[in-house]
């Protein structure tokens, strides 16, 4: 939908290019055709008596060399025949003052273009209109008209001029200068603007060279277009018009490099030879003559026309890639069109073709570049919003990297720090084995005394839990409860006394962390330790069950009791451990006598990748 309306929208301004129609026809309005001309260069009102005066008809063409002299000026002078009643100002016409002219009514002066010195006026694509008062005409009907005309040998060229009340005169002479004056000033200076702010894109995209190509065909453009308006010259008008010419050649070479750059191509050969045809052209009207500038120019003009056939063609070629293409085809053909249709006007000088047309090439370019100023304006937003978009996600990836890169560096000093707790454990354990160790079986084979030996098995049994405690690997509850129940049976045994152990239900496939197996076990031998060595026990009975999430554990004893016994370390160190395991214990008489001991324990799940430490000692 958008691309349409762009399509309309370059339609409808193209469009104004052609609203051109001709002055409404009046009644009353004298067309000069025949005079006469004297060669003078001097711009004193010349003798009607000097017999150099000859007949001329207009248009009068100044192609012959020398034909003026070499001033290229001279006096044109027409007979006037006006009403005798004639009421108000009449008014003198000029289509074009090519290049500057003086008027005289009656011989007294009603007017001129300007300056005649260099830089001269330039008023070749100027209407003039000169206001004659009432007073000035001739009671009898008959007056005299006096032209001073001045020029450029091969670029002066007088119409018709028209004379009539001024009222009558004065549509046609606004409608023209509207045209051809004020609206092309406009427009140039539009152009030019246009020119500026892409070359300023181009300043702050170096690489985008698409943006330098059109600022400098549009600026070759601008002073093709300031030919239209411009009157007083800033040099010369000999290197005006080269400057011009050239401005032409250079336009259609640049412009031939823009297309392919905004189709995104490239076509070096044939890039060089259309620079090197607008540099030679540009040699020719600077360095050659009049003849040489006004010839040899409009024929490298001509030759850099085909420049816009070739840019035409090529993109005719791509108009179904994309909307820019086709958009870009239409005004290439419309140029091209215009193009013809001012070459036509220029070569032809027919008075009345010219004087009921205009030139109507920079209306349509001015306009043609307008739109495409901001489609490439368009297009370079776009370009930055996605690159914006891409710059975004580059530093979006880019952080989820450096965060992939900060978590696996993390990790990796996480798992040498426990690498390297593991080797000095490792290391611990190692020489406790081989040195206490040693000496605690030296101990059992050795003791003095059963209490000694129980003391030293006591002992090694310790040590053996620690040289082999993992903390990262879980350890099934039915294999630690069995190992607990394999301990009490030994101890119990060499101490005389009968173990009933009772299993809990649905422990096999249960696992806990190793600390809770490692403090469980330990309030387990505590308690047994204090049955056997306090209590004197005959009968020790250990039951387990689950239930609520929790472990449960009873240790009942058929000994003489804790009534007059106090809380010692090994009690304590029970409480401590089961605050560890996040639950209770208590001591209570048998109901026939002995100890009962009583632990809940909550279960903790084994979270895979966290601390086993910190699933035991926290919820």
């Amino acid at each position: 939908m958008g691309g349409d309306r762009r399509g309309w929208a370059t339609a409808v301004l193209l469009a104004l290019a052609l609203l051109v129609s001709s002055a409404p026809a009046v009644a009353q309005i004298l067309s000069l055709s025949s005079g006469e001309f004297l060669p003078e260069p001097s711009m004193q009102l010349p003798d009607d008596a000097d017999p150099r005066w000859r007949p001329v008809q207009l248009p009068d063409q100044w192609n012959e060399p020398g034909r003026a002299g070499v001033e290229s000026s001279g006096w044109y002078r027409f007979r006037v025949e006006t009403p005798t009643d004639a009421d108000g100002p009449w008014g003198l016409y000029f289509l074009r003052g090519a290049i500057n002219l003086a008027a005289y009514f009656n011989r007294s002066f009603i007017g001129s273009g300007g300056r005649f010195e260099e830089p001269m006026a330039f008023n070749a694509n100027r209407p003039l209109l000169f206001v004659v008062p009432q007073p000035l005409l001739s009671d009898d009907g008959h007056n005299l008209v006096h032209v001073y005309l001045r020029g450029y040998p091969h670029f002066v060229v007088l119409y018709p001029p028209e004379v009539g009340p001024l009222q009558e005169l004065r549509p046609a002479y606004e409608w023209r200068r509207l045209l051809q004056s004020d609206i092309s000033f406009g427009l140039t200076a539009l152009t030019l603007v246009t020119a500026l702010f892409s070359f300023t894109l181009y300043l702050r995209n170096r690489d985008q060279s698409l943006y330098l190509w059109f600022a400098l065909f549009t600026a070759c453009w601008g002073v093709f277009g300031a030919n239209m308006s411009v009157r007083d010259l800033p040099l010369p008008g000999r290197y005006w018009l080269a400057l011009v010419h050239s401005s032409i050649d250079w336009a259609c070479a640049l412009q031939m490099i823009f297309v392919h750059r905004f189709l995104d191509a490239r076509r070096p050969r044939i890039e060089a030879a259309a620079l090197a045809l607008a540099a030679l052209g540009t040699l020719c009207n600077l360095l050659g003559s009049w003849w040489t500038l006004r010839y040899v120019g409009a024929f490298f003009n001509l030759l850099s026309v085909l420049s816009l056939v070739y840019a035409l063609a090529y993109t005719y070629g791509r108009r179904h890639h994309s909307r820019d293409a086709a958009m870009l085809c239409a005004g290439l053909l419309l140029q091209l069109l215009l193009a013809v249709h001012d070459y036509g006007l220029a070569a032809t000088r027919s008075a009345n073709w010219y004087g009921h047309s205009s030139f109507l090439l920079h209306f349509a370019v001015p306009l043609f570049l307008t739109v495409l100023g901001w489609r490439v304006l368009d297009r370079s937003l776009v370009a930055r919003r996605d690159l914006e978009e891409l710059n975004l996600q580059l530093e979006t990836r880019v952080a989820e990297a450096r965060r992939t890169l900060e978590q696996g560096f993390e990790k990796r000093c996480k798992l040498e720090r426990q690498q390297a707790v593991l080797e000095e454990r490792e290391r611990i354990h190692r020489e406790l084995h081989e040195d206490l160790g040693g000496k605690l079986l030296t101990l059992i084979h050795a003791g003095e005394s059963e209490a000694n030996v129980e003391l030293a098995r006591s002992a090694l049994a310790d040590l053996r839990e620690v040289v082999i405690f993992d903390p990262a690997i879980a350890v099934s509850l039915r294999g630690t409860l069995a190992e607990m129940e394999a301990e009490a049976q030994q101890r119990t045994a060499r101490a005389g006394c009968r173990l009933h152990w009772a299993y809990p239900e649905g422990v096999d496939e249960l696992e806990v962390p190793p600390l809770f197996a490692f403090h469980l076990a330990r309030i387990l031998r505590e308690a047994v330790s204090n049955a056997l060595r306090h209590g004197e026990a005959p009968e020790l009975r250990v039951d387990f069950r689950l239930g609520g999430g929790n472990l449960h554990m009873r240790v009942a004893d058929t000994g003489c009791g804790f009534e007059h016994s106090r809380p010692g370390i090994g009690m304590r160190g029970m409480c401590a451990r089961t605050e560890l395991l996040r639950g209770r214990i208590q001591w209570k008489q048998g109901e026939y006598g002995g100890t009962i001991v009583e632990l809940q324990a909550a279960l903790p799940g084994l979270d895979v990748g966290h601390d086993p430490i910190r699933s035991v000692l926290m919820p």
